[in-house]
């Protein structure tokens, strides 16, 4: 099964939000039922958020060394959070069905999978009677699946007419003068993803 994994982002936060975040996760991780024994302890994490605070005031009105103080503890809060994000993350997935809510339970975020689409669509005819061309921009170590109809009121009347790694399919055999419905989707490690813009052409 696919492991859930958490994400900070703390690189994208300033101090002030650091602090409030660090705050934020000891609260949500008191006394919840999840976490019996976390690692870092909870004290830790609040003495390191409080030492960045009181270095992040002493910084305001100080010189270079007292920066150089408030990174230093800036640092320590931050692997110390990481250490406790990997705690949370095992604890999670040692629950598969219910680790994403355990995680958010915890204050922490969960990484959302990347989920590439059929891009860039292409539907046209070939020069050959019956022939329609299909495109899509090729996702690396994916599956490109491509459907067609006649009439798009009923999701039951798409059928699939090829399944490949490769982004380009020309489908042969069809009625010349009929008009025919195409539409593209992507398989890959995160499953399957929306479908594309359906598109239109009439076969020759």
């Amino acid at each position: 099964m696919k492991k859930t994994v958490v994400v900070l982002k703390l690189s994208r936060l300033s101090i002030s939000e650091k602090i409030a975040k660090g705050r934020f996760i000891v609260t949500s991780m008191t006394g919840n039922v999840n976490f019996t024994t976390p690692s870092p302890a909870m004290p830790v994490i609040t003495t390191n958020v409080n030492t960045l605070e009181a270095a992040s005031i002493i910084s305001e009105g100080g010189g270079t060394d007292d920066t150089a103080a408030m990174h230093a503890r800036e640092l320590t809060l931050d692997l110390s959070l990481k250490s406790l994000a990997a705690y949370v993350e095992g604890i999670a997935n040692a629950n598969p069905l219910n680790a994403e809510a355990i995680i958010l339970s915890a204050g922490m975020d969960v990484k959302t999978p990347a989920v590439h689409t059929a891009r860039e669509f292409n539907v046209s005819a070939t020069n050959n009677p019956g022939e329609i061309k299909m495109s899509t921009k090729h996702v690396l170590r994916s599956t490109c699946i491509f459907q067609m109809c006649t009439d798009t009121s009923n999701e039951s009347n798409w059928q699939t007419i090829a399944q490949s790694t490769r982004a380009k399919f020309v489908k042969s055999g069809l009625i010349s003068g009929t008009r025919y419905f195409f539409r593209a989707g992507i398989i890959d490690k995160n499953g399957m993803s929306p479908w594309s813009n359906v598109l239109n052409s009439i076969a020759l």
